[in-house]
């Protein structure tokens, strides 16, 4: 079984993509193949909705060469599940959105959940986008962000496990929150260290769409025409 996992940006280099596919690795059978690549054309990270908008159409392309390229699943590695619709119309092997999964996760086990972002810039457009979601309307206590100076990420690394942890105790203390989802693939791998120091299930979307990738496989859990038609493209767009 391939899984291919495409960034929405194109600005992460080969080595760090590798570290990406050998951390994924862990959330899947042995035998089971993580091959992740960047958007080839498009925005260098996603900060704004015209980000993801430039975004969306390198993503359909993408995933149609992944499609012929034999693999058996795709995951859009982005919390915002940017162009997951589009993508759907445009192959028929399954199509993963970490947000999409990872509430539907938080349904199933917890009461009240926080989602934590990486900027405070970015709790408009990702509250905004969760409150069409009837999982969020009914249990999302707040969406929060780490704020992490950037002098300080530079100087010490493991900076970003602080403030999460700070980030995570308030959401427990202020809004009685049992769960925390991480609303950026980019905090993947803190879920361990919060659930040994917090009384809360964390959510690590990167880990939850790559399991729930080669689920789908298995078990022939896929989109079909009669809620995806295929796209015909009448409109003569580029692909």
């Amino acid at each position: 079984m391939k899984i291919k996992v495409i960034m929405t940006d194109k600005a992460m280099d080969r080595p760090t993509m590798d570290d990406r596919e050998r951390m994924l690795s862990a959330a899947v059978s042995d035998g089971v193949e993580i091959s992740v690549d960047c958007i080839k054309r498009g925005p260098d990270e996603l900060d704004c909705n015209t980000d993801e908008a430039f975004a969306a159409p390198e993503l359909v392309k993408e995933a149609i060469r992944a499609e012929q390229d034999g693999f058996d699943a795709i995951v859009i590695y982005c919390f915002s599940d940017v162009g997951l619709d589009a993508v759907r119309e445009n192959v028929r092997i399954p199509v993963i959105g970490p947000g999409e999964t990872s509430l539907s996760a938080a349904n199933m086990l917890c009461n009240r959940f926080a989602v934590i972002t990486t900027e405070s810039v970015n709790i408009p457009r990702t509250y905004r986008r969760l409150m069409r979601n009837g999982i969020a309307r009914e249990k999302m206590t707040s969406v929060r962000a780490l704020d992490v100076p950037i002098g300080e990420l530079r100087a010490d690394p493991a900076v970003t496990g602080r403030y999460l942890k700070r980030v995570c105790e308030e959401a427990v203390r202020q809004e009685r929150a049992d769960g925390v989802i991480l609303g950026c693939l980019g905090m993947a791998g803190y879920g361990e260290m919060l659930e040994r120091e917090l009384p809360v299930k964390v959510l690590d979307p990167a880990f939850i769409a790559v399991a729930y990738a080669e689920l789908c496989v298995r078990l022939h859990l896929a989109h079909i025409p009669a809620v995806y038609p295929p796209f015909r493209n009448a409109s003569h767009v580029e692909l």
